[in-house]
């Protein structure tokens, strides 16, 4: 039977009687466990922001306490479910919106309310100018976006003003303040946004940014002889593309390798050729072989235009300075009797830096010289603006008629007090240093052109144990001639070295001439000397002035005073000059606009056989027929040749090319406008010329910072005259 017992005054079996102990003793937490009450979920929720833009969000925040589930329901009709104890959830409703977060637990469930308030969108706005920096006078175009706009307007600091469509658009703008700054504004039924831009206004840039013209040139060599293999180099490192996007090409004879011939007087065929040899035997484009390598034996004015007497000119050269009693009327020796180098050409093999500068920087493939001559009536035709006053011939050494009285660049310069300096490389004894003259009284004397006219004598006269030096000059001690041979004016005549130091200084003239090296690295054909010390030596002259403090105001024309007897493919003919250009290269001015006569001298033949100062023809000359085109048109007839060429300024144009006819002169007319002013000349020739601004970009200076050109090539066993190729 069950043992029974009482608890509280009732009778109870033994486990319920122990539940009754427990309680009694310690409440055993059985009872309190069972017994006790539920907490009740709480939820709070909150939206931010609470007001929105039309297509905008807002992001809610719960958070919940004692429940298991929390879910979030919009008036819209969406619904979320969340963590137990809450969290965040974006929304993006389309109209005002109550979102309700509903806990639920054990002990029953709890809400909350928040309201999303959503209003018209908010417009958005944004502007940009292309370019943002223009020259005075130019356009840049604005571009405007817009969206949530039902009116775009732009108005500009300088007053302008301009609507564009609601969601923007583009508008063209030349404002002429120096800084203007154009704000967008966007206005909608959500509000207003704004955005600006800004345009810089430079002043034009012009030939003012040049302080300093630097003119150079070399010894007898055509273009084609050396730069008529451009294109190619020129396309395989894509320099033939220009700053403008414009592919300019060259007038070369990279098209003509197969079609261009000439022959020599035994009717041998000779096509051009690659040249293997650094130097080659002399050829010569005097008055009389100017003329003959355009048409060899017809000189009047209805003659064929046939560019074929090259070879039968440098034939006839070589054996005519091979024949005995030739004397030193020729330069070097001869082994080329046939006249074959004349079709040679280089290209960028031992041209290198030569190419290079040709083509980063600006050239022109329609550069003249002026006269169809040699190389001294070509200098002193582009000292005097184009005249030697009626001579074909050296005044010195062929005719000698001594200096001549004719106005020039330097004498122009002087009257309007603009600087200028000559500076010679080499002396009269071909020496490169005064100190290392010896021999002949005039070694030291400085080798320059000027010296054929009566004006350098007011700088530079030979003065052996003479009177003291007439002011300015100085005795020539001063130039390093411990024998004082001579006067000189070293602030107008000064040695190379004096040209690094004057950049050393920044004390470049105005205008500076550089002479060539003569006999020494001037690359002349025939003097035994390579072409690449020639090179090697401009190198040095021009990579000088871009390491300088005068690159940022300079302009260094480069070019060869004559053509020298190496086929060229362009007739120096006024009407005839594109006769053999590829019309693919476009529309290019014939010369006939700058081969004019410079004055009223024109060839004539010298009395009883006898140089005068005007006349120096002799009977089988050009223009010594009444018929011939050089009797009847003067210096019009026939330019000299066209020259290889550049033009390095941080203002030259990027691989530019013009086609416009020039010569030498050109470049005197570039300095007279410049310096004194655009009307003035020195005769016809020099005032025909082209203004030259066409190599440059004066506002946004392509080469500010020049380039890194390559290290001259250097072969020292390959002048081989007696093995040119090909």
């Amino acid at each position: 039977m069950a043992r029974m017992q009482t608890c509280f005054g009732r009778i109870l079996s033994s486990p319920a009687a122990s539940l009754c102990i427990c309680f009694l003793l310690s409440g055993c937490g059985l009872f309190g466990t069972l017994n006790s009450p539920k907490p009740v979920p709480a939820v709070t929720i909150a939206a931010n922001p609470a007001s929105i833009a039309d297509g905008a969000s807002s992001t809610l925040t719960v958070v919940a306490e004692n429940a298991t589930t929390v879910t979030v329901t919009g008036s819209d009709g969406t619904q979320y479910n969340l963590p137990a104890a809450g969290g965040t959830q974006s929304v993006t409703p389309a109209t005002t919106t109550t979102y309700t977060a509903l806990a639920t637990g054990p002990a029953g469930n709890a809400s909350a309310n928040t309201v999303v308030n959503v209003g018209a969108a908010l417009p958005t706005v944004t502007i940009t100018a292309n370019p943002t920096t223009i020259i005075f006078g130019n356009s840049s175009t604005l571009t405007v976006t817009a969206a949530n706009a039902s009116d775009v307007t732009v108005s500009g600091s300088d007053g302008s003003s301009y609507t564009l469509t609601a969601t923007g658009g583009t508008q063209t703008v030349s404002p002429t303040e120096a800084t203007t700054t154009y704000t967008a504004t966007a206005t909608g039924a959500g509000g207003k946004a704004t955005a600006t831009a800004t345009v810089t206004v430079k002043p034009p840039g012009n030939v003012s940014g040049i302080d300093h013209v630097v003119f150079m040139l070399q010894e007898n060599h055509s273009f084609d002889n050396y730069f008529g293999m451009l294109n190619p180099y020129r396309k395989s490192n894509n320099f033939n593309i220009g700053d403008d996007g414009v592919d300019y090409e060259v007038d070369g004879i990279d098209d003509k390798l197969s079609t261009i011939s000439n022959q020599d007087d035994q009717g041998d065929t000779y096509k051009l050729f690659k040249l293997t040899s650094t130097c080659v035997d002399d050829m010569t484009s005097d008055w009389l072989a100017s003329f003959g390598d355009v048409n060899r034996y017809d000189f009047s004015t209805t003659r064929a235009i046939n560019m074929d007497g090259f070879v039968h000119n440098a034939e006839g050269y070589a054996n005519s300075c091979s024949a005995p009693g030739a004397g030193g009327t020729c330069s070097g020796a001869f082994t080329d009797l046939k006249g074959e180098r004349a079709m040679g050409y280089y290209d960028q093999g031992f041209l290198n830096y030569y190419y290079y500068m040709a083509s980063q920087f600006a050239l022109s493939d329609r550069w003249f010289s002026p006269i169809a001559t040699k190389s001294i009536g070509n200098r002193i035709a582009t000292f005097t603006g184009g005249t030697t006053q009626g001579l074909v011939k050296d005044p010195g050494n062929e005719d000698h008629v001594g200096q001549l009285n004719i106005a020039n660049i330097f004498q122009e310069l002087d009257q309007n007090n603009v600087s200028w300096k000559i500076y010679y490389t080499v002396t009269q004894g071909f020496c490169l240093e005064e100190d290392d003259c010896t021999g002949a009284a005039n070694a030291a004397y400085p080798a320059t052109d000027f010296s054929n006219l009566t004006y350098s004598l007011k700088y530079l006269y030979a003065n052996s144990g003479g009177p003291a030096c007439t002011a300015p000059t100085q005795p020539s001690s001063v130039v390093g001639d411990s024998t004082n041979s001579f006067c000189i004016d070293p602030t107008h005549i000064a040695p190379l070295s004096a040209y690094f130091t004057d950049l050393k200084n920044n004390t470049l003239p105005s205008f500076a001439f550089i002479e060539a090296g003569y006999g020494n690295n001037d690359e002349h054909p025939g003097s035994g000397q390579s072409i690449l010390a020639g090179q090697a030596q401009v190198a040095n002259i021009i990579n000088s002035l871009m390491a300088s403090t005068s690159w940022t105001d300079s302009v260094f024309f480069f070019s060869y005073d004559e053509g020298g007897g190496p086929y060229d493919h362009v007739p120096p003919v006024p009407g005839h000059s594109n006769d053999f250009t590829d019309a693919a290269l476009g529309s290019i001015p014939d010369i006939s606009g700058i081969s004019v006569n410079p004055d009223g001298y024109k060839p004539c033949l010298a009395p009883g056989g006898t140089a005068t100062l005007h006349c120096d023809l002799t009977s089988i000359d050009p223009g010594a027929n009444p018929g011939d085109a050089a009797a009847q048109q003067g210096f019009a007839a026939q330019l000299g040749f066209r020259l290889p060429n550049f033009v390095v300024s941080p203002y030259a144009r990027k691989h530019y090319v013009s086609h416009i006819p020039m010569d030498h002169t050109a470049i005197i007319k570039f300095v007279e406008s410049r310096f004194i002013g655009g009307s003035a000349h020195l005769t016809a020739r020099d005032a025909a010329q082209p203004n030259l601004l066409d190599f440059f970009d004066f506002d946004n200076i392509p080469w500010a910072t020049p380039p890194s050109p390559p290290t001259p090539a250097s072969n020292t066993s390959s002048c081989t005259p007696a093995s040119f190729g090909p």
